[in-house]
Formats: structure tokens, C-alpha cells, sequence
């Protein structure tokens, strides 16, 4: 079972106004908040977390995290607030047939890491 994954981000305060917008169509709360680092946990609680760590020195790479959505209109949603807040390079929501029965939107944070969020049918934000 995933525990949490950390995110280096060279603008903390950027980066937290970006999550902030994104987090309660994913399913996520903000937790905790310090001058180096921003916390976010599933809204019902629990694992896996998520944090921004302060990084000045940060350059975006080749990771990429997903986030899962139960339904089609809530990846739509979440593509939305994404770029409501910003995202960028953002490809879709729409279906990947190449991924076989995939919807999905991909796209960047305002320091270039990439993510995704896609439609499992077996996925819950409450």
C-alpha cells in the first residue's frame, strides 16, 4: 500500500494555491502547513498522503502521479479546476483506447511535475 509521496517544488506558495483548487475534486484535504512544506490527506482521512516540499533548487523530471475519480463527469471536474488553478501542457479529459477503457486528463503543476487523473470505477473521494 502506497504511504505518501513528496513533491519538490521550487514556489511552495504556488504550488499550495495550485493543490489547494485541485484537492477536493481528487479527493483530498489540505493537513498540515509549515514554511517548507504542505501537507494533503484523503478527505476521509488516512493513507496515502501527499506533501510539497520547498525546493528552490527543483527541476521538474519524468515522474508522474495519478490520482484516481469514480466517474467520467469527475475527472472532467477535476480537469477543470486544474485549470481553473493553472495547469499547464494539459492534454484532455478524454479516452485513451490506446490504455484500453481509459479516460483521463494529464497535465502540469506550475513547476512542470506532471499528474494525471483518471476514471476507476473501483475509486472513491469520499
Amino acid at each position: 500500500m502506497l504511504h505518501h509521496i513528496d513533491v519538490h517544488v521550487r514556489d511552495l506558495a504556488a504550488a499550495r494555491a495550485f493543490f489547494d483548487t485541485l484537492a477536493p475534486h481528487i479527493g483530498y484535504r489540505p493537513l498540515a502547513l509549515d514554511p517548507d512544506f504542505a501537507g494533503y490527506e484523503p478527505a476521509s482521512g488516512g493513507r496515502p498522503r501527499f506533501g510539497l516540499i520547498l525546493d528552490p533548487g527543483h527541476r521538474s523530471g519524468s515522474m508522474r502521479m495519478a490520482f484516481a475519480v469514480a466517474t467520467i463527469a469527475e475527472v472532467d471536474a477535476a480537469a477543470e479546476a486544474a485549470r481553473a488553478a493553472g495547469a499547464r501542457a494539459l492534454e484532455g479529459p478524454g479516452s485513451h483506447p490506446e490504455y484500453g477503457n481509459y479516460y483521463a486528463v494529464f497535465f502540469e503543476d506550475p513547476d512542470g511535475n506532471k499528474y494525471e487523473i483518471t476514471r476507476d470505477a473501483a475509486a472513491s473521494i469520499s
